[in-house]
């Protein structure tokens, strides 16, 4: 029998993830839910049966210790999450408009102030990617926006990705994942962030910050990711997600192989969520699903077939994440309920 599950009991080969930004509680009217992208992609990764390396911080709390508790009782490394005394951990007031959330996100939290991790994190973790990268794998570091807005961070996130890239024996992607949370966002910030990227997330209104124009139909999407993709050298992927319409992978001339439609975007259709509670983290949901089908080598048509499944799946969920294993038992199969063959 095969089998095509992406969490089994004994997980198999795969590259490193290296997740850095913020953790913090959304705060709905009538929960507190843990969260913020980073996160949710950690904890997804993890229940995925990855074991990515989530480099954060926060506050010395009963916010910033419950995170480290649920953290380390899902399984995720806290090693490279700082503990700040005399800052807060960070908080967002999450309320949803139209079926569509909104935020309220809190300055000057503790993950505006994430160190570099110490220096016996980065060995272990270059050791591990080492490993992966002479079994085959390709390891990637994941950032998104939100905590670029600090000095700090900014200068946090620029030696990660400098220190890992000087590094020759490291086959190591940077994926971007754009997340425009106004007014914690500035469009010149890509003109720091999209080179060096290979693999970038957005959605069609981010799409048009990076394209400097309006974007008002599939063409027009498909001529801007062409123009992207020739334009910064290292980009290998552009992954554009459409809300209900599912979403797109433009990729470049050189990540073409063993795809089908040549320089045609490869896109698929969202299922509809069934239940729908709220949408917050699908697209957290969807870029975990393609960076675990990176990390193992998958055939990106069916990455993108799973992560836009698990991203509907998510929208059932109160939150952006589960504690229950199961949930992350997801199948790389066109048909989620398909038993696989012998």
């Amino acid at each position: 029998m095969t089998d095509s599950s992406i969490a089994r009991s004994q997980v198999p080969q795969a590259g490193v993830a290296i997740i850095v930004g913020e953790v913090l509680w959304d705060c709905f009217p009538d929960r507190q839910v843990l969260g913020g992208a980073p996160l949710n992609v950690a904890w997804n990764l993890a229940g995925f049966g990855l074991e990515p390396l989530f480099v954060s911080a926060v506050g010395d709390d009963d916010l910033g210790n419950e995170i480290l508790r649920r953290m380390r009782e899902w399984g995720l490394s806290t090693d490279a999450v700082a503990v700040l005394p005399g800052v807060a951990t960070g908080t967002v007031a999450v309320t949803l408009e139209d079926g569509e959330p909104q935020y309220e996100i809190v300055r000057d939290v503790a993950y505006d102030q994430i160190p570099v991790p110490r220096d016996s994190v980065l060995q272990s973790i270059k050791k591990r990617i080492r490993e992966a990268t002479a079994a085959g794998f390709p390891s990637l570091l994941y950032h998104g926006t939100l905590a670029y807005r600090s000095q700090r961070n900014r200068e946090t996130i620029h030696a990660l990705r400098d220190q890992f890239a000087a590094d020759g024996d490291l086959n190591l992607d940077v994926f971007f994942d754009i997340n425009v949370r106004k007014p914690h966002y500035d469009v010149a910030w890509l003109d720091d962030l999209m080179p060096g990227a290979g693999l970038v997330k957005l959605n069609e209104d981010e799409m048009s910050d990076l394209a400097s124009r309006e974007l008002s139909s599939s063409n027009d999407r498909r001529a801007a990711a062409h123009e992207l993709l020739c334009k910064y050298s290292s980009l290998k992927c552009l992954l554009v997600t459409l809300g209900a319409d599912g979403a797109e992978c433009h990729l470049s001339e050189s990540s073409q192989t063993n795809v089908s439609g040549g320089s045609e975007p490869i896109s698929v259709a969202a299922p509809q969520p069934d239940p729908l509670i709220d949408p917050v983290g699908a697209g957290d949901a969807f870029a975990s699903v393609m960076i675990a089908g990176h990390l193992r080598k998958l055939p990106v048509e069916e990455s993108l077939k799973t992560a836009t499944r698990f991203a509907s799946q998510v929208c059932g969920l109160p939150g952006a994440t589960s504690d229950q294993k199961e949930f992350y038992r997801i199948d790389f199969t066109e048909d989620p309920h398909r038993v696989p063959d012998d």
